[in-house]
């Protein structure tokens, strides 16, 4: 096969540059024609390779990132029509690859989530998001050398790229690196050359692009040691990064510029000396696609303390090597965990797990099998992945395997359909004249699932919504995007909080003549996995043989109850903390589902589902915190640290008034309250018994406006009979 490698720029000193060395080495093992196009090579050359250096041109305006990239690819196309190749590798996004080796996270999943609307007007988003959404867009063709399944998860919530496009490559241990086995003498080796004692504690920061991989973040941890410890304890800092005075700065300011040691860009050859002489691996990264030098540090016998975005954080878990720190990101518990670890008696436990780890064979099969899908590929040109023509109107869609047989107009008619029919449609919810939408439950190949349609929801419900002060909801992409940031907070899943399952998405625009979009009439749809077995909260306390006078005083009774709290509790101030709101948090939209033949409900036999994200809102750093942000940085003379997304005050007191809005027929006590209260601000009830003496504001308001919507509610009943037009939705419908 006669292949052409792809690549913006080659470097020694980055983990991407030596995947990309080491597939092209397995691919002239097996006797394949390579051509490598980059526009700048740092280092040796391989021998036998033909390169093409496709240089940015010396006098041009166009000297940005981007630009540059954009000026490389256009010279490449050039490059690539005059000779025939059977296969285009790209290890960065361009248009026109067959395939890519997805190193990168998504770029508009993340600045997306980071800066205010008006950035996706800059040249730079522009440039960026056309040569992504080139690779990973419906339109594509391109298969993707996948990393890891959250890289996988974090692209198709942007780009609905189909599950078929993904290839899963194995880890990225390169087998020439053997770990050092003589760590004793490495160990004193290193302190002798840096002038250190023998027994001072080394953490070990290893990688170029100090704020991707949360340098400032350890910085910080540092110097929130015990001074005993601190004053023991140095930050190696391995890596070429531009902006490496501003990180000598912070530590300057914290007092710990003599604890923090700046090694600049080391040879490959250097690592397994720095991961044997090191005490701890230091990795708090914002975003990381995959973290090799986590893999080599495990192998190396070297603890790690890490962050659950990076694509690796799942070895150190597997291989009892260390500690992974779950998102939402808390500063205050990666300087616990430091000082921790530092401390704790299981280090050689950690160092000896990690060792045995780093010995399976599985770890260290990336290049070949990159080139036995690179081969494959060849082999299955003729026959192109489907996807979406030029001709339909519907912008995104998503369809899981199980779903593949139906598209988006088949879907939208089955949730239409009258009950019954092929399907076995059960009609759970039905507002389509008030709101425009239905949820029904059908079967499709044995399985059950849910499918919720939205078919426009008229002017006159977004002007109702507008009157009232409310977000209208156009559509089923909050939910979509909802599901997908539930899914990321790891906190959460270890509370045993579950969501929805996604099997299929879809938006159709509907436009005013053929230009301007009408929010109005577009149609969209979810469908979700049926979730058996579950009752939600709300219906499982108004069984009378569960919750009634006499079964609510009864210890387990008791007991159960009081993990709901906890938990209930636990999940607001995660989800309020990672920077979103559920809007319509109430108990009916917690489903609890029996995970054992038990009758008898308890914390272990119950899973707990968060539902119903349609008018979830997941909120951005406001331009004031920019503001400040940029401030600051111009003060420091340094590059302005993004700011963090905050839900603000009155969201959260919004979803916590309807909570307890919604149990306020349960007979909860006043110790129940100050539990909830406690495990929400993560306080001690003693603290909690002072904050209410002080009339706080926020719990003030969350009372007032929980006793509002309960006296309202009772007037709908005496007026109308019924409870139909309750904020709560009927469980049944599971979303």
């Amino acid at each position: 096969m006669k292949i052409a490698f792809c690549l913006f720029k080659y470097s020694p000193y980055s983990g991407l540059s030596l995947d990309f060395l080491r597939i092209l080495e397995e691919c002239q093992k097996r006797g394949h024609d390579t051509h490598v196009f980059v526009s700048e090579w740092q280092g040796e050359r391989p021998e036998g390779v033909p390169f093409t250096v496709l240089e940015p041109l010396k006098f041009s305006l166009k000297f940005s990132n981007h630009a540059q990239n954009e000026q490389f690819h256009n010279k490449l196309e050039v490059e690539l029509k005059k000779q025939t190749f059977d296969v285009v590798v790209g290890f960065n996004k361009m248009p026109g690859l067959d395939l890519y080796y997805g190193a990168d996270s998504c770029y508009v999943g993340d600045k997306s989530t980071l800066y205010p609307p008006i950035y996706k007007l800059s040249a730079r988003y522009k440039g960026r998001y056309a040569f992504e959404e080139a690779v990973f867009g419906l339109k594509s063709q391109t298969l993707i050398l996948s990393l890891s399944e959250r890289q996988k998860s974090e692209y198709q919530e942007n780009y609905f790229t189909p599950n078929e496009r993904f290839h899963l490559l194995p880890p990225t241990l390169d087998k020439s690196f053997s770990p050092i086995t003589d760590r004793v003498h490495q160990r004193e080796k290193l302190r002798v050359e840096l002038d250190l004692p023998i027994n001072d504690l080394l953490l070990m920061f290893i990688g170029s692009g100090f704020r991707t991989k949360g340098l400032v973040r350890a910085i910080n941890a540092l110097a929130s040691l015990p001074i005993d410890l601190q004053e023991h304890t140095s930050l190696i800092v391995v890596g070429d990064d531009d902006d490496e005075k501003q990180y000598r700065k912070q530590a300057d300011r914290l007092s710990v510029s003599k604890q923090v040691l700046f090694l600049g860009g080391r040879s490959r050859e250097d690592i397994p000396k720095l991961l044997a002489a090191g005490d701890l691996m230091v990795h708090p990264a914002h975003n990381e696609n995959t973290g090799t030098v986590l893999l080599e540090a495990i192998a190396a016998g070297l603890p790690v303390l890490a962050t659950d975005v990076c694509g690796y954080a799942d070895h150190i878990k597997a291989a009892e090597a260390g500690t992974v720190l779950d998102s939402p990101f808390d500063q205050e518990a990666l300087n616990s965990q430091l000082a921790s670890m530092l401390t704790s008696p299981y280090q050689k436990q950690w160092s000896a797990n990690g060792q045995r780890y780093g010995k399976n064979p599985t770890l260290y099969k990336m290049p070949a099998k990159a080139v036995d899908a690179i081969e494959t590929y060849e082999r299955r040109k003729t026959s192109p992945i489907n996807s979406i023509s030029d001709s339909q109107d519907i912008r995104n869609v998503y369809l899981r395997e199980d779903l593949g047989q139906l598209n988006f107009d088949e879907l939208l008619d089955i949730g239409k359909n009258a009950i019954g029919g092929p399907h076995n449609v059960v009609e759970a919810r039905n507002k389509l004249g008030e709101e425009g939408r239905r949820t029904v439950s059908f079967s499709h190949n044995g399985e059950r699932y849910y499918l919720k349609i939205h078919d426009g929801v008229g002017w006159k419900e977004i002007g109702k919504n507008l009157t009232s002060l409310r977000l209208p909801v156009f559509g089923a992409e909050n939910e979509w995007k909802g599901v997908h940031h539930l899914r990321r907070l790891t906190l959460l899943q270890n509370l045993g909080l579950n969501t929805l399952n996604i099997a299929g998405y879809g938006t159709r625009e509907r436009r005013f003549g053929k230009i301007l979009n009408n929010p109005a009439k577009r149609q969209s749809l979810i469908v979700t996995d049926e979730i058996p077995k579950a009752i939600s909260l709300e219906d499982l306390f108004k069984d009378t043989n569960f919750w009634g006078r006499s079964a609510n005083k009864l210890p387990d009774k008791i007991c159960f109850k009081r993990w709901l709290i906890e938990q209930l509790a636990q999940t607001a101030r995660v989800l309020h903390k990672s920077g979103a709101n559920h809007r319509d948090f109430y108990l009916s939209h917690f489903l609890l589902q029996r995970t054992k033949e038990s009758h008898e409900r308890t914390p272990e036999n119950s899973n707990l589902f968060l539902i119903d994200l349609h008018r979830m809102k997941i909120h951005k750093p406001t331009i004031t915190a920019w503001f400040k942000a940029i401030c600051i940085g111009m003060l420091k003379l340094q590059r302005p640290q993004p700011p963090q997304s905050v839900t603000p005050s009155r969201w959260k007191m919004r979803d916590v008034s309807g909570l307890h809005y919604s149990s306020m027929d349960l007979g909860l006590t006043k110790r129940d309250l100050i539990r909830f209260i406690a495990t929400y601000e993560n306080i001690s009830n003693r603290q909690v018994l002072e904050t209410l003496q002080n009339n706080d504001r926020f719990w003030r308001n969350v009372q007032s406006r929980a006793h509002n919507l309960y006296r309202s509610e009772e007037r709908r009943k005496r007026k109308t009979g019924n409870v139909a037009n309750a904020p709560l939705t009927p469980a049944s419908t599971q979303h």
